[in-house]
Order: C-alpha cells, then structure tokens, then sequence
C-alpha cells in the first residue's frame, strides 16, 4: 500500500499522487489498454519514455495521479508543465498528455475523478491539450472549451504519378521503410544552434518558448531527422522532421522550421533539403496562416488535431479560446 495522501474516493475507486513504485504498474496500464505504447517510438524500454517525458522536460516534472480499485491502478493521469511565449510575454500553462483507464473500469467515473484530483499552481494561467475522439466527449462534459482544430499544410513531391498508384495499391510496391539522408536531430543539436534561442513568436501568439534545452529534450527519442542552412548575412535556420507512414504513402512530417527574421528564402530552402532527404511522396508542415503557407508551395488539408483549453486567469492575453492566438509546430502536437 502507498502513502500517498488520497484525493478521492467514489464507488470503490480512489484516486491519489502518483509514486515511483507506482511505475512498473502504470506501464502496465498503458499497454493493455493501448495496443502500442510509447506510440511510433523505439525505446529499450517502454520506462526510458515515461522517465523522458514525465521526469525530465525542462518546464519541469509532470503532476500525476493514479485511480485505485481494490488495490490496482486502474488509471491515470499526467500533465506536463508548459511555457509558451507571447511577443515578450512568458506564460505558464499545463498541458494534458496522458488519461488513461483500464478497459474493464471504464464507464464508472474515473477519468473525470482523476481530473477533478488536479491542483495547478497559482502562476498556471490556463490548461491545454490534444485530445482524440475518444477523450473529446469526456473533456467537453469536464468542461474544457473546444477551441478548434489546428491547421495542418502539405506539399507534394515531385512524383506525383508515383504517390497516386501507392496510394490506390496500383502498380508500385509498398515501402515498408522510407530511406533518409540527413543526420540526426540528437546529432546536430549536439553541436548546438545560435538559431534555437529563445526569441519572440510572430504576432504575438502563443508559441512553446523553445531554446536548445528544450529541443534536445523534445527529440531526444524517435528517429527525428535535422537539417540547417545559412545565409551569407549570417541568417541561420534549422528544420526538425521524421518520416511518417499514412496508408501506403510515406510522408516527411516537419516537427520545427526555425528561421532568423522570418527569412522566406531561408525557409524555402530547409524545406527544399527537406524534401531532397528521401523520397517522399509528400512533406506536412505548420505555418502561421494560409498566406504563408502558399508562399512555400502548400495547401491546407482537413485539420484532424483538436485544440483544448481552460482559462485559469481573467483577461488572458492573447485569449487562448481564440484559434487565432496560438502558433504550434508539428512537434508541439504529436505523439506527447
């Protein structure tokens, strides 16, 4: 038994602070009721994830809480602490990344005790999160504000001939793994990059305040892929990616397309030695608006990611109700 002070109790169920002891049976939690957990990565060990991600994000450790019954976990949940910058502006957030209860304990309750067990600190200005269709209803029903969903842009290569027959099945083989000739993120962000500081987001909307801690954190894990440029006034830019399956098409996913000054041409480029890494049929990336994105050579595509969050402060600036008022990258959103 712990010695964790118990938040909740209803119908048998209790829900307390999450233990080191209470690992190895959380990991268990996670796997029998996902069939692959940690999602698209390969780890030694399903533990080095959690560590990683829950003990060692440089906003800080994660709050978490674990369900009881009859003295099994039985769910779970973790939120990362986040920073995000506006124009000068750091703001303290809390993002959901991990709710999770047993197959066989669903329906009674539990997810929405372990949300009511949460308790933010008084500089936590709001809560944010990227639910899937399945946890939408149980967030909205919480109370969480559906802000939207966020748009995504993508660009196809130069065979589109060969994309559309994989695609349909016809006439092409199925890749089973996509070639990249780049080096690693791990690797090149090893030697560090002037252009990965902190500074301001565009239009004073919330961006991760992301600086080479923060970078060489998010992809320590999985197999990101990196490429820099430059420019004869000394302008840097540095573009973060993976290769990704959707269906029979292999797509390069763009995770950050980090540029001084905004420099069009410069981000042109990384995308152009983005796309030059393998063959891809396509190249899916984040971009402030429409505009922007059309100036590189995308379109937008049906947007699948939701967007939630719940304001903690009055007068929030910029709102984060307002779709408007965020700026996330690819690697904001996936597999956290």
């Amino acid at each position: 038994m712990t010695s964790a002070p118990v938040l909740t109790r209803r119908q048998g169920v209790m829900v307390r602070s999450f233990e080191p002891q209470d690992e190895f049976h959380v990991l268990e939690l996670l796997q029998a009721s996902f069939r692959e957990w940690p999602r698209e990565m390969t780890v030694a060990h399903p533990s080095e994830f959690f560590r990683w991600k829950h003990a060692s994000c440089p906003f800080g450790p994660s709050t978490m809480y674990v369900a009881e019954a009859d003295d099994v976990i039985v769910g779970f949940e973790a939120r990362l602490p986040w920073r995000f910058r506006a124009g000068a502006h750091v703001l303290v957030a809390s993002r959901g990344t991990d709710l999770v209860v047993h197959p066989a304990h669903r329906g009674l309750g539990i997810s929405l005790a372990l949300r009511r067990a949460a308790v933010f600190a008084q500089d936590v200005a709001f809560t944010w999160s990227n639910p899937n269709r399945e946890s939408l209803p149980g967030s909205l029903r919480f109370g969480r504000t559906l802000v939207g969903r966020v748009a995504r842009f993508v660009r196809f290569s130069g065979r589109p001939r060969t994309s559309m027959l994989r695609a349909l099945g016809q006439e092409w083989p199925e890749a089973a793994h996509l070639p990249v000739d780049a080096p690693s993120a791990r690797e090149l962000l090893a030697q560090g990059s002037p252009v990965a500081t902190q500074r301001p987001e565009p239009h004073g909307r919330l961006g991760t305040a992301r600086d080479l801690d923060y970078l060489r954190w998010r992809y320590a894990f999985g197999d990101y892929r990196a490429v820099r440029a430059s420019t004869a006034g000394g302008g840097e830019g540095l573009a973060i990616f993976r290769a990704r399956r959707w269906g029979r098409m292999w797509g390069f996913d763009v995770c950050e397309l980090i540029v001084d000054r905004d420099d069009l041409s410069l981000s042109r480029r990384l995308l152009r030695q983005v796309g030059e890494a393998g063959p891809a049929d396509f190249i899916r990336c984040s971009f402030a608006s429409r505009a922007t994105a059309a100036r590189h050579g995308f379109v937008q595509y049906p947007a699948r990611t939701f967007l939630m969050t719940t304001p903690l402060h009055e007068r929030i600036t910029p709102d984060p109700r307002s779709i408007a008022s965020w700026a996330l990258t690819g690697g904001d959103l996936e597999l956290l």
